[in-house]
């Protein structure tokens, strides 16, 4: 063979490896993301507005579906939630997460934390033996089922401060439930708080009475006496029809 053909041969091969090499870097070519960083192994995840400003010099800022509005936190009903509340449920929860630091019978010793019995309406820190935390000596107000309600939740949150490292009861319908059973250990309890009022009918909305279904499309009866405005209205039963309205009068031009 001679020297032309083993050039051939090489710059054949030479050909085919380059060709090779551009088809493993062609992906990260067509789908690379504009110089986004990586962190580990995956790609940075960036905006469909940075994608665009990446690809093009002149862009525009697309706001993202997302942010169009955010969800609608629901709001805690406390009254409703302590008309189903379980006292049972609610002391297995305050043995579980209360009684370590806290008693409840009456004339119980105290604790870390101070007695509990006879707690509902009780000035914040009340009991003159125990020792409180100045931020819950200093807080304002009575332990009402609001204020108990906030302070299960996040006694941090509710009173900056204070000693108490317990985190909280998150759940809603578990919070109610141990504030039940306070109430079921406090003599004389205030009554539940009651329960959110309904929404407000619309303005100028006629209400049903009271196990009466109202159709979509019924109308306000007229006042006694007044006549049914209504084209074609049926007359009441054994009455006359009334009497059509005569045609209005035009005058000349």
């Amino acid at each position: 063979m001679g020297e032309l053909g083993l050039n051939k041969i090489m710059g054949a091969l030479l050909a085919t490896a380059l060709f090779m090499m551009g088809l493993a870097t062609l992906p990260s070519l067509v789908f690379a993301s504009g110089g986004g960083g990586h962190h580990g192994d995956e790609a940075e995840p960036v905006s469909l507005s940075e994608q665009m400003c990446s690809q093009f010099h002149y862009c525009v800022e697309i706001a993202e579906a997302a942010s169009a509005g955010g969800a609608v936190e629901a709001v805690f009903d406390l009254g409703a939630a302590l008309l189903t509340a379980d006292v049972s449920r609610g002391e297995r929860t305050f043995a579980g997460q209360c009684s370590t630091c806290h008693t409840i019978t009456p004339g119980g010793a105290n604790g870390t934390g101070p007695n509990l019995h006879n707690i509902i309406g009780a000035e914040k820190a009340h009991l003159a033996g125990f020792n409180y935390s100045g931020a819950l000596t200093a807080a304002e107000g009575n332990w009402s089922y609001e204020n108990l309600d906030a302070w299960l939740k996040s006694p941090a949150g509710y009173v900056r401060g204070t000693s108490m490292s317990f985190a909280g009861i998150k759940k809603d319908a578990d919070r109610a439930n141990v504030i039940a059973y306070l109430a079921a250990n406090t003599e004389g309890a205030a009554p539940f708080p009651a329960p959110m009022a309904a929404a407000a009918p619309a303005e100028g909305e006629a209400l049903p009475a009271e196990g009466e279904a109202v159709p979509a499309d019924a109308a306000t009866p007229p006042a006694d006496g007044e006549a049914v405005p209504a084209d074609g209205a049926a007359p009441a039963a054994g009455g006359t029809p009334p009497a059509e309205a005569p045609a209005e009068e035009v005058a000349p031009t």
